[in-house]
C-alpha cells in the first residue's frame, strides 16, 4: 500500500484521536468517517439536484409541473431524519 503525508491542524489531530480506538491508525478512523459520511448523506447528489433545481423553479414562480417533485418521499425521507435524531439525543 502506498502511503501519503497530509498536514493537519493540532486540533483536527486530537479530535481524531479521541475517534479513535486503542488499535485504530488514523488511516482506520479517516476511513471510517469517509465510509459513515457516505452510507448517511442526506440526498445523492443527483436528488440534491432534483431538488435544487425544483426549488430555484418554486423561487422564481415557476409553478409548473411541481408535482414531480414527491413530498411523500419528502416526508419519508424527514421521518428518518427525525426517528435518527431521536436515537442520537
Amino acid at each position: 500500500m502506498m502511503t501519503k503525508t497530509i498536514k493537519i491542524s493540532q486540533d483536527t489531530h486530537e479530535s481524531l484521536s479521541e475517534l479513535a480506538s486503542k488499535n485504530d491508525t488514523f488511516n482506520d478512523v479517516i476511513r471510517f468517517l469517509i465510509d459513515y459520511y457516505k452510507t448517511n448523506e442526506e440526498f445523492s447528489d443527483e436528488e440534491a439536484k432534483i431538488y435544487n433545481y425544483e426549488i430555484e423553479k418554486f423561487e422564481n414562480d415557476d409553478l409548473e409541473n411541481l408535482n414531480k417533485l414527491s413530498l411523500k418521499s419528502l416526508d419519508e425521507r424527514i421521518s428518518k431524519l427525525e426517528n435518527e435524531i431521536r436515537k442520537e439525543s
